[in-house]
């Protein structure tokens, strides 16, 4: 099962003028996380999905390589789109966008039409 975007992440925030929370904070930031969450959560933000859509994706880093899983279905289930793919760790920032847009040019469009639909 891939789980949701971004699942069990901790996130701290602090105001940007606060030099002293930003340089606090910095220190618990663990670099891997970092990176793999804002890998899921663009491929969350382009595929235009809540927190209620069935959209799951894992990003993890092994040695310097990025492997991604992410996954949409239907509300019923009987339909899915499922990519894995791998990129290189210095490649991450388009990554998760780049990612999404091949599940919507694979049909993901018209199952993010049908999500919103039965969701209102």
């Amino acid at each position: 099962m891939v789980p949701a975007p971004a699942q069990g992440a901790i996130v701290v925030v602090c105001l940007d003028s606060n030099e002293f929370c930003k340089e606090a904070t910095q220190k618990l930031n663990h670099k891997p996380s970092e990176i793999c969450t804002y890998i899921e959560r663009d491929f969350l933000r382009t595929l235009e999905g809540g927190c209620t859509a069935p959209i799951g994706a894992l990003a993890e880093i092994k040695s310097n390589t990025i492997h991604f899983r992410g996954i949409i279905t239907s509300i019923d289930g009987k339909q899915k789109i499922e990519l894995q793919k791998t990129a290189d760790i210095s490649d991450y920032q388009d990554f998760g966008k780049k990612l999404a847009l091949d599940v919507l040019a694979q049909g993901g469009r018209e199952l993010i039409e049908e999500i919103r639909k039965k969701q209102s």
